[in-house]
Protein backbone atom coordinates (compact mmCIF):
# COMPACT_ATOMS: atom_id res chain seq x y z
CA UNK A 1 0.00 0.00 0.00
CA UNK A 2 3.14 2.48 0.39
CA UNK A 3 3.16 5.33 -2.43
CA UNK A 4 -1.15 4.91 -2.64
CA UNK A 5 -2.95 8.00 -0.99
CA UNK A 6 -5.70 7.18 1.56
CA UNK A 7 -9.51 7.69 1.32
CA UNK A 8 -12.28 5.86 -0.59
CA UNK A 9 -12.88 6.26 -3.71
CA UNK A 10 -15.73 5.61 -7.38
CA UNK A 11 -18.67 4.99 -5.53
CA UNK A 12 -20.00 3.04 -9.20
CA UNK A 13 -22.49 5.93 -9.28
CA UNK A 14 -21.14 7.41 -12.59
CA UNK A 15 -22.24 5.37 -16.22
CA UNK A 16 -20.03 6.88 -18.26
CA UNK A 17 -16.36 6.97 -18.72
CA UNK A 18 -14.68 6.08 -15.25
CA UNK A 19 -12.62 9.17 -13.75
CA UNK A 20 -9.11 9.20 -13.70
CA UNK A 21 -9.64 10.47 -9.86
CA UNK A 22 -11.68 9.11 -7.52
CA UNK A 23 -14.07 11.01 -5.37
CA UNK A 24 -13.18 11.68 -1.98
CA UNK A 25 -16.61 10.55 -0.28
CA UNK A 26 -16.44 11.02 3.32
CA UNK A 27 -16.55 6.85 4.79
CA UNK A 28 -20.27 6.21 7.02
CA UNK A 29 -19.39 6.85 10.51
CA UNK A 30 -18.12 3.61 12.32
CA UNK A 31 -20.95 3.34 14.37
CA UNK A 32 -23.77 3.44 11.57
CA UNK A 33 -21.49 1.04 9.46
CA UNK A 34 -21.25 -1.40 12.39
CA UNK A 35 -25.32 -1.06 12.14
CA UNK A 36 -25.58 -2.59 8.94
CA UNK A 37 -23.09 -4.96 9.21
CA UNK A 38 -24.30 -6.45 11.83
CA UNK A 39 -27.62 -6.51 10.44
CA UNK A 40 -26.62 -8.20 7.04
CA UNK A 41 -24.49 -10.48 9.13
CA UNK A 42 -27.50 -11.15 11.05
CA UNK A 43 -30.33 -11.76 8.48
CA UNK A 44 -27.18 -14.16 6.71
CA UNK A 45 -26.75 -16.15 10.51
CA UNK A 46 -30.29 -16.80 10.84
CA UNK A 47 -30.76 -17.99 7.19
CA UNK A 48 -27.55 -20.34 7.84
CA UNK A 49 -28.98 -21.56 11.21
CA UNK A 50 -32.39 -21.96 9.82
CA UNK A 51 -30.73 -23.93 7.28
CA UNK A 52 -28.68 -26.30 9.59
CA UNK A 53 -31.62 -26.62 12.32
CA UNK A 54 -33.38 -28.18 8.77
CA UNK A 55 -31.01 -29.77 8.04
CA UNK A 56 -30.42 -31.58 11.31
CA UNK A 57 -34.04 -32.54 11.60
CA UNK A 58 -34.72 -33.75 7.99
CA UNK A 59 -31.36 -35.60 7.78
CA UNK A 60 -30.74 -36.99 11.39
CA UNK A 61 -27.76 -37.51 13.53
CA UNK A 62 -26.00 -40.14 11.45
CA UNK A 63 -26.52 -38.04 8.09
CA UNK A 64 -26.03 -35.25 9.61
CA UNK A 65 -22.09 -35.96 10.41
CA UNK A 66 -21.72 -36.33 6.68
CA UNK A 67 -23.71 -32.93 5.95
CA UNK A 68 -21.59 -31.41 9.03
CA UNK A 69 -18.47 -32.34 8.14
CA UNK A 70 -18.68 -31.46 4.19
CA UNK A 71 -19.98 -27.78 4.93
CA UNK A 72 -17.06 -27.72 6.86
CA UNK A 73 -14.88 -28.58 4.01
CA UNK A 74 -16.82 -25.95 1.71
CA UNK A 75 -15.78 -23.16 4.80
CA UNK A 76 -12.54 -24.37 5.13
CA UNK A 77 -12.02 -23.87 1.45
CA UNK A 78 -13.87 -20.75 0.73
CA UNK A 79 -12.09 -18.56 3.72
CA UNK A 80 -8.92 -18.50 2.21
CA UNK A 81 -10.46 -17.42 -0.89
CA UNK A 82 -11.49 -14.11 1.40
CA UNK A 83 -7.88 -12.90 0.73
CA UNK A 84 -9.66 -12.03 -2.65
CA UNK A 85 -11.83 -9.58 -0.69
CA UNK A 86 -9.95 -8.67 1.50
CA UNK A 87 -6.97 -7.44 -1.14
CA UNK A 88 -9.85 -5.77 -3.44
CA UNK A 89 -11.07 -3.74 -0.39
CA UNK A 90 -7.61 -2.94 1.01
CA UNK A 91 -7.03 -1.93 -3.12
CA UNK A 92 -9.93 0.19 -3.44
CA UNK A 93 -10.24 2.16 0.02
CA UNK A 94 -6.49 3.01 -0.46
CA UNK A 95 -6.15 3.68 -4.10
CA UNK A 96 -6.62 7.37 -5.74
CA UNK A 97 -7.11 6.57 -9.29
CA UNK A 98 -10.99 4.91 -9.83
CA UNK A 99 -9.78 3.87 -13.61
CA UNK A 100 -6.50 1.90 -12.36
CA UNK A 101 -8.75 -0.08 -9.42
CA UNK A 102 -11.61 -0.54 -11.70
CA UNK A 103 -9.02 -2.46 -14.10
CA UNK A 104 -7.62 -4.63 -11.13
CA UNK A 105 -11.46 -5.59 -10.22
CA UNK A 106 -12.72 -6.09 -13.73
CA UNK A 107 -9.09 -8.79 -14.08
CA UNK A 108 -9.20 -10.09 -10.86
CA UNK A 109 -12.99 -10.69 -11.37
CA UNK A 110 -12.14 -12.80 -14.85
CA UNK A 111 -9.05 -14.73 -13.53
CA UNK A 112 -10.66 -15.58 -10.61
CA UNK A 113 -13.87 -17.07 -12.12
CA UNK A 114 -11.55 -18.90 -14.48
CA UNK A 115 -9.35 -20.55 -12.49
CA UNK A 116 -12.80 -21.83 -9.62
CA UNK A 117 -14.17 -23.42 -12.83
CA UNK A 118 -10.93 -25.15 -14.04
CA UNK A 119 -9.96 -25.99 -10.60
CA UNK A 120 -13.74 -27.64 -10.31
CA UNK A 121 -13.18 -29.99 -13.22
CA UNK A 122 -9.87 -31.36 -12.16
CA UNK A 123 -11.35 -32.36 -8.77
CA UNK A 124 -14.15 -33.82 -10.72
CA UNK A 125 -12.36 -36.05 -12.96
CA UNK A 126 -10.07 -36.89 -9.50
CA UNK A 127 -12.92 -37.99 -7.97
CA UNK A 128 -14.70 -39.94 -10.49
CA UNK A 129 -12.02 -41.68 -10.86
CA UNK A 130 -10.94 -42.36 -7.73
CA UNK A 131 -14.62 -43.59 -7.05
CA UNK A 132 -14.21 -45.66 -10.08
CA UNK A 133 -11.72 -47.91 -8.47
CA UNK A 134 -12.73 -47.29 -4.57
CA UNK A 135 -15.83 -47.71 -3.15
CA UNK A 136 -17.05 -45.85 -0.17
CA UNK A 137 -16.57 -41.97 -1.69
CA UNK A 138 -19.31 -40.13 -1.46
CA UNK A 139 -18.95 -38.88 -5.01
CA UNK A 140 -22.38 -37.49 -5.38
CA UNK A 141 -22.07 -34.73 -2.42
CA UNK A 142 -18.52 -34.23 -3.21
CA UNK A 143 -18.63 -33.19 -6.88
CA UNK A 144 -21.87 -31.13 -6.30
CA UNK A 145 -19.69 -29.31 -3.63
CA UNK A 146 -16.79 -28.50 -5.81
CA UNK A 147 -19.18 -27.03 -7.93
CA UNK A 148 -20.90 -25.04 -5.09
CA UNK A 149 -17.60 -23.61 -4.52
CA UNK A 150 -17.04 -21.69 -7.90
CA UNK A 151 -19.07 -18.61 -7.21
CA UNK A 152 -17.35 -17.70 -4.14
CA UNK A 153 -14.55 -16.57 -5.91
CA UNK A 154 -16.90 -13.85 -7.84
CA UNK A 155 -18.75 -13.06 -5.43
CA UNK A 156 -15.86 -12.46 -2.60
CA UNK A 157 -14.06 -9.82 -5.34
CA UNK A 158 -17.16 -8.19 -5.96
CA UNK A 159 -17.76 -7.85 -2.65
CA UNK A 160 -14.80 -6.41 -1.31
CA UNK A 161 -14.78 -3.77 -3.99
CA UNK A 162 -18.55 -2.81 -1.88
CA UNK A 163 -16.28 -2.47 1.18
CA UNK A 164 -13.47 -0.52 -0.09
CA UNK A 165 -16.14 1.87 -1.30
CA UNK A 166 -17.66 1.69 2.08
CA UNK A 167 -21.10 1.02 0.42
CA UNK A 168 -21.95 -1.47 3.18
CA UNK A 169 -25.64 -1.59 2.42
CA UNK A 170 -24.82 -2.89 -1.17
CA UNK A 171 -22.10 -5.59 0.62
CA UNK A 172 -24.94 -6.38 2.95
CA UNK A 173 -27.66 -7.41 0.53
CA UNK A 174 -24.89 -9.23 -1.85
CA UNK A 175 -23.43 -10.90 1.67
CA UNK A 176 -26.93 -11.79 3.30
CA UNK A 177 -28.60 -13.40 0.66
CA UNK A 178 -25.87 -16.37 0.06
CA UNK A 179 -27.43 -17.28 3.88
CA UNK A 180 -31.18 -16.13 3.26
CA UNK A 181 -31.93 -18.35 0.79
CA UNK A 182 -29.95 -21.59 2.02
CA UNK A 183 -33.24 -22.63 3.97
CA UNK A 184 -35.74 -21.50 1.22
CA UNK A 185 -33.55 -23.74 -1.38
CA UNK A 186 -33.08 -26.38 0.85
CA UNK A 187 -36.68 -26.83 1.37
CA UNK A 188 -37.46 -26.92 -2.61
CA UNK A 189 -34.50 -29.61 -3.00
CA UNK A 190 -35.09 -32.35 -0.54
CA UNK A 191 -37.33 -34.30 -2.12
CA UNK A 192 -35.68 -33.51 -5.91
CA UNK A 193 -35.37 -37.25 -7.35
CA UNK A 194 -32.16 -37.00 -8.31
CA UNK A 195 -30.71 -35.65 -5.47
CA UNK A 196 -29.89 -37.63 -2.62
CA UNK A 197 -30.70 -35.50 0.97
CA UNK A 198 -26.92 -34.92 1.56
CA UNK A 199 -26.46 -33.81 -2.16
CA UNK A 200 -29.88 -31.30 -1.59
CA UNK A 201 -27.86 -29.22 1.83
CA UNK A 202 -25.03 -28.93 -0.53
CA UNK A 203 -26.18 -27.75 -3.49
CA UNK A 204 -28.55 -25.25 -1.30
CA UNK A 205 -25.23 -23.92 -0.19
CA UNK A 206 -23.73 -23.60 -3.46
CA UNK A 207 -26.83 -21.68 -5.65
CA UNK A 208 -27.01 -18.83 -2.87
CA UNK A 209 -23.78 -18.39 -3.38
CA UNK A 210 -24.41 -17.70 -7.15
CA UNK A 211 -27.28 -15.78 -6.68
CA UNK A 212 -25.29 -13.10 -3.68
CA UNK A 213 -22.42 -13.16 -6.69
CA UNK A 214 -24.60 -12.23 -9.22
CA UNK A 215 -26.52 -9.14 -7.35
CA UNK A 216 -22.67 -8.26 -5.93
CA UNK A 217 -21.41 -8.15 -10.14
CA UNK A 218 -24.27 -6.25 -10.83
CA UNK A 219 -24.08 -3.49 -8.35
CA UNK A 220 -20.64 -2.92 -9.53
CA UNK A 221 -21.13 -3.30 -13.06
CA UNK A 222 -20.21 0.46 -13.46
CA UNK A 223 -16.75 0.02 -12.89
CA UNK A 224 -16.45 -3.48 -15.39
CA UNK A 225 -17.60 -1.04 -18.40
CA UNK A 226 -13.44 0.32 -18.20
CA UNK A 227 -11.17 -1.88 -20.77
CA UNK A 228 -7.82 -0.41 -19.69
CA UNK A 229 -5.56 -2.57 -17.67
CA UNK A 230 -4.22 -2.40 -14.30
CA UNK A 231 -0.85 -0.14 -13.97
CA UNK A 232 2.07 -2.30 -12.73
CA UNK A 233 1.71 -0.32 -9.54
CA UNK A 234 -1.90 -1.24 -8.93
CA UNK A 235 -1.79 -5.00 -9.84
CA UNK A 236 1.19 -5.20 -7.65
CA UNK A 237 -1.00 -3.51 -4.33
CA UNK A 238 -3.75 -6.15 -5.11
CA UNK A 239 -0.86 -9.15 -5.45
CA UNK A 240 0.63 -7.55 -2.15
CA UNK A 241 0.35 -9.65 1.09
CA UNK A 242 -2.72 -12.06 -1.25
CA UNK A 243 -0.60 -15.52 -0.25
CA UNK A 244 0.21 -14.28 3.20
CA UNK A 245 -3.67 -13.66 3.70
CA UNK A 246 -4.52 -16.37 1.71
CA UNK A 247 -2.36 -18.45 4.10
CA UNK A 248 -3.43 -16.83 7.58
CA UNK A 249 -7.29 -17.33 6.23
CA UNK A 250 -6.74 -21.00 5.84
CA UNK A 251 -5.21 -20.81 8.91
CA UNK A 252 -8.22 -19.25 10.89
CA UNK A 253 -10.72 -22.13 8.26
CA UNK A 254 -8.61 -24.97 9.29
CA UNK A 255 -8.86 -23.57 13.25
CA UNK A 256 -12.85 -23.08 13.28
CA UNK A 257 -13.89 -25.73 11.26
CA UNK A 258 -11.64 -28.63 10.85
CA UNK A 259 -12.86 -30.18 14.40
CA UNK A 260 -15.86 -30.72 12.48
CA UNK A 261 -14.10 -33.18 10.15
CA UNK A 262 -11.95 -34.65 13.13
CA UNK A 263 -15.45 -35.43 14.51
CA UNK A 264 -16.55 -37.18 11.83
CA UNK A 265 -13.34 -39.04 11.20
CA UNK A 266 -12.64 -39.74 14.73
CA UNK A 267 -16.17 -40.13 16.52
CA UNK A 268 -18.77 -41.24 13.71
CA UNK A 269 -21.96 -41.45 13.64
CA UNK A 270 -24.52 -39.80 16.02
CA UNK A 271 -21.87 -38.65 17.97
CA UNK A 272 -20.42 -36.68 15.19
CA UNK A 273 -23.56 -35.64 14.86
CA UNK A 274 -23.72 -34.17 18.26
CA UNK A 275 -20.41 -32.63 18.08
CA UNK A 276 -21.72 -30.88 14.69
CA UNK A 277 -24.84 -29.46 16.64
CA UNK A 278 -22.86 -28.03 19.22
CA UNK A 279 -20.25 -26.43 16.63
CA UNK A 280 -23.28 -24.38 15.06
CA UNK A 281 -24.84 -23.16 17.84
CA UNK A 282 -21.09 -21.93 19.41
CA UNK A 283 -19.72 -20.70 16.54
CA UNK A 284 -22.73 -18.40 16.16
CA UNK A 285 -20.52 -16.25 17.81
CA UNK A 286 -18.43 -15.81 14.75
CA UNK A 287 -20.65 -12.87 13.61
CA UNK A 288 -19.25 -10.93 16.25
CA UNK A 289 -15.36 -10.84 14.58
CA UNK A 290 -16.97 -11.53 11.47
CA UNK A 291 -18.99 -8.12 11.41
CA UNK A 292 -15.85 -5.93 12.77
CA UNK A 293 -13.19 -7.36 10.58
CA UNK A 294 -15.74 -5.94 7.40
CA UNK A 295 -15.84 -2.64 9.38
CA UNK A 296 -12.34 -2.45 10.86
CA UNK A 297 -10.45 -3.47 7.29
CA UNK A 298 -10.80 -0.41 5.11
CA UNK A 299 -10.61 2.06 8.13
CA UNK A 300 -6.95 0.28 9.14
CA UNK A 301 -6.34 0.21 6.00
CA UNK A 302 -6.95 3.95 5.38
CA UNK A 303 -5.32 4.85 8.56
CA UNK A 304 -2.05 2.96 7.87
CA UNK A 305 -1.88 4.87 4.76
CA UNK A 306 -2.07 8.50 6.33
CA UNK A 307 0.92 7.36 9.00
CA UNK A 308 -1.75 6.99 11.88
CA UNK A 309 -1.74 4.55 15.03
CA UNK A 310 -3.91 1.54 14.48
CA UNK A 311 -3.64 0.02 17.44
CA UNK A 312 -6.90 1.39 19.33
CA UNK A 313 -8.74 -0.61 16.42
CA UNK A 314 -7.33 -3.79 16.95
CA UNK A 315 -8.07 -3.53 20.80
CA UNK A 316 -11.59 -2.22 20.14
CA UNK A 317 -12.28 -5.10 18.46
CA UNK A 318 -10.78 -7.42 20.60
CA UNK A 319 -12.61 -5.91 23.49
CA UNK A 320 -15.78 -6.57 21.75
CA UNK A 321 -15.49 -9.97 21.15
CA UNK A 322 -14.19 -10.97 24.52
CA UNK A 323 -17.07 -9.25 25.66
CA UNK A 324 -19.73 -11.06 23.39
CA UNK A 325 -18.17 -14.53 24.71
CA UNK A 326 -18.27 -14.04 28.08
CA UNK A 327 -21.74 -13.00 27.62
CA UNK A 328 -22.62 -15.90 25.66
CA UNK A 329 -20.94 -18.37 28.30
CA UNK A 330 -22.65 -16.76 31.04
CA UNK A 331 -26.28 -16.96 29.12
CA UNK A 332 -25.87 -20.63 28.36
CA UNK A 333 -24.91 -21.86 31.79
CA UNK A 334 -28.44 -22.67 32.65
CA UNK A 335 -29.74 -22.83 28.92
CA UNK A 336 -27.94 -25.14 27.27
CA UNK A 337 -30.21 -27.71 27.18
CA UNK A 338 -33.27 -25.93 25.66
CA UNK A 339 -31.26 -23.98 23.58
CA UNK A 340 -29.80 -27.58 21.96
CA UNK A 341 -33.54 -29.19 22.05
CA UNK A 342 -35.18 -26.01 20.44
CA UNK A 343 -32.61 -25.90 17.63
CA UNK A 344 -32.04 -29.23 16.96
CA UNK A 345 -34.79 -30.97 19.04
CA UNK A 346 -34.58 -33.79 21.18
CA UNK A 347 -32.57 -36.34 19.27
CA UNK A 348 -29.16 -33.80 19.64
CA UNK A 349 -29.79 -33.80 23.33
CA UNK A 350 -26.16 -35.01 24.58
CA UNK A 351 -24.64 -32.21 22.42
CA UNK A 352 -25.70 -29.59 25.25
CA UNK A 353 -22.87 -30.69 27.35
CA UNK A 354 -20.24 -29.33 24.99
CA UNK A 355 -22.01 -25.87 24.12
CA UNK A 356 -20.59 -23.51 26.69
CA UNK A 357 -16.68 -25.02 26.64
CA UNK A 358 -17.21 -24.39 22.56
CA UNK A 359 -18.47 -20.99 23.10
CA UNK A 360 -14.81 -20.74 25.34
CA UNK A 361 -12.64 -21.65 22.32
CA UNK A 362 -14.45 -19.67 19.76
CA UNK A 363 -14.04 -16.43 21.61
CA UNK A 364 -10.50 -17.07 21.35
CA UNK A 365 -10.78 -18.31 17.53
CA UNK A 366 -12.67 -15.12 16.82
CA UNK A 367 -9.99 -13.10 18.17
CA UNK A 368 -7.18 -14.25 16.34
CA UNK A 369 -9.53 -13.86 12.84
CA UNK A 370 -9.97 -10.11 14.05
CA UNK A 371 -5.95 -10.10 14.60
CA UNK A 372 -5.15 -11.70 11.13
CA UNK A 373 -7.47 -8.97 9.45
CA UNK A 374 -5.66 -6.08 11.41
CA UNK A 375 -2.73 -6.91 10.14
CA UNK A 376 -3.83 -8.16 6.88
CA UNK A 377 -5.27 -4.46 6.14
CA UNK A 378 -1.89 -2.68 7.56
CA UNK A 379 0.25 -5.23 4.78
CA UNK A 380 2.03 -7.10 7.19
CA UNK A 381 2.03 -10.24 6.95
CA UNK A 382 3.87 -11.93 9.90
CA UNK A 383 1.05 -12.97 11.95
CA UNK A 384 -1.07 -14.33 8.84
CA UNK A 385 1.86 -16.60 8.16
CA UNK A 386 2.09 -17.70 12.09
CA UNK A 387 -1.65 -18.88 12.35
CA UNK A 388 -1.30 -21.04 9.11
CA UNK A 389 1.65 -22.60 11.19
CA UNK A 390 -0.93 -22.86 14.03
CA UNK A 391 -3.56 -24.75 11.94
CA UNK A 392 -0.81 -27.47 11.19
CA UNK A 393 -0.46 -27.71 14.75
CA UNK A 394 -4.22 -27.91 15.27
CA UNK A 395 -4.15 -30.78 13.13
CA UNK A 396 -1.37 -32.15 14.18
CA UNK A 397 -2.84 -32.76 18.04
CA UNK A 398 -6.28 -33.42 16.18
CA UNK A 399 -4.81 -36.59 14.69
CA UNK A 400 -2.73 -37.71 17.88
CA UNK A 401 -4.92 -36.57 20.98
CA UNK A 402 -8.45 -35.97 19.49
CA UNK A 403 -10.32 -38.63 20.47
CA UNK A 404 -13.05 -37.29 22.13
CA UNK A 405 -15.50 -34.10 21.58
CA UNK A 406 -14.04 -32.96 25.18
CA UNK A 407 -10.10 -33.29 24.12
CA UNK A 408 -11.63 -31.71 20.35
CA UNK A 409 -12.71 -28.23 21.64
CA UNK A 410 -9.86 -28.29 24.01
CA UNK A 411 -7.28 -28.61 21.70
CA UNK A 412 -9.37 -26.05 19.42
CA UNK A 413 -9.09 -23.94 22.70
CA UNK A 414 -5.34 -24.01 23.49
CA UNK A 415 -4.19 -23.36 20.03
CA UNK A 416 -5.97 -20.50 19.74
CA UNK A 417 -4.82 -19.18 23.22
CA UNK A 418 -1.49 -19.86 22.32
CA UNK A 419 -1.71 -17.65 19.42
CA UNK A 420 -2.70 -14.80 21.09
CA UNK A 421 0.45 -15.32 23.54
CA UNK A 422 2.21 -15.53 20.06
CA UNK A 423 0.34 -12.14 18.63
CA UNK A 424 1.80 -10.69 22.08
CA UNK A 425 5.58 -11.79 21.59
CA UNK A 426 5.66 -10.85 18.49
CA UNK A 427 4.16 -7.06 18.76
CA UNK A 428 4.43 -6.23 22.62
CA UNK A 429 6.54 -3.30 22.04
CA UNK A 430 4.48 -1.63 19.37
CA UNK A 431 1.52 0.09 18.41
CA UNK A 432 -0.39 -3.57 17.37
CA UNK A 433 0.22 -5.41 20.73
CA UNK A 434 -3.24 -6.11 22.10
CA UNK A 435 -2.50 -4.98 25.67
CA UNK A 436 -0.76 -1.47 24.37
CA UNK A 437 -3.75 -0.90 22.34
CA UNK A 438 -6.05 -1.40 24.88
CA UNK A 439 -4.21 0.68 27.47
CA UNK A 440 -4.18 3.64 25.23
CA UNK A 441 -8.07 3.46 24.07
CA UNK A 442 -8.31 3.68 27.93
CA UNK A 443 -6.17 6.44 28.56
CA UNK A 444 -8.27 8.43 25.69
CA UNK A 445 -11.14 7.93 27.22
CA UNK A 446 -10.15 9.02 30.43
CA UNK A 447 -8.64 12.19 28.97
CA UNK A 448 -12.41 12.54 27.05
CA UNK A 449 -14.19 12.59 30.68
CA UNK A 450 -11.70 14.37 32.02
CA UNK A 451 -12.41 17.02 29.26
CA UNK A 452 -15.91 16.98 29.85
CA UNK A 453 -15.85 17.37 33.44
CA UNK A 454 -13.63 20.40 33.17
CA UNK A 455 -16.24 21.65 30.38
CA UNK A 456 -18.83 21.21 32.54
CA UNK A 457 -17.23 23.04 35.36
Amino acid sequence: MQGLSPGPIYDGSVTQAVPTRAPRTPAPGAMRSGVVIATSLAAWSIGAYLFYLLAGRLLGPAEYGLAAALQAVIVVVALPMTALQWSSARVMAASTSASGAAAVYRRTLVMSTIYACVLAVAATLVTLFLASNSDGIPTGPLVAMYWSLVPVAPLLVAIGVLQGQHRYAAFGWSYGLTGILRPIVLLLLIGAPMLTRVESTVVATGLPFAIGAGVAVWLTRSMLRSRGRPSIEAWQSFRSGLGAAAIGLAGIAILTNVDVVAAKLALGGDEAGYFGAAAVIAKALMLVPQALTVVLLPRVAERQQRGEATGSLLAVGVLAIAAAGLLAMALAVPLEGPIVAITFGTAFEPAAALVVPFFGATTLLGALLILVNHHVARNDHRFAWAVGALAMVQVILLVLFGTSAGAIITIDAVVAGAGLVIHEVMYLQTDESMLMGAGRQARSIVRRLRTREEDAA
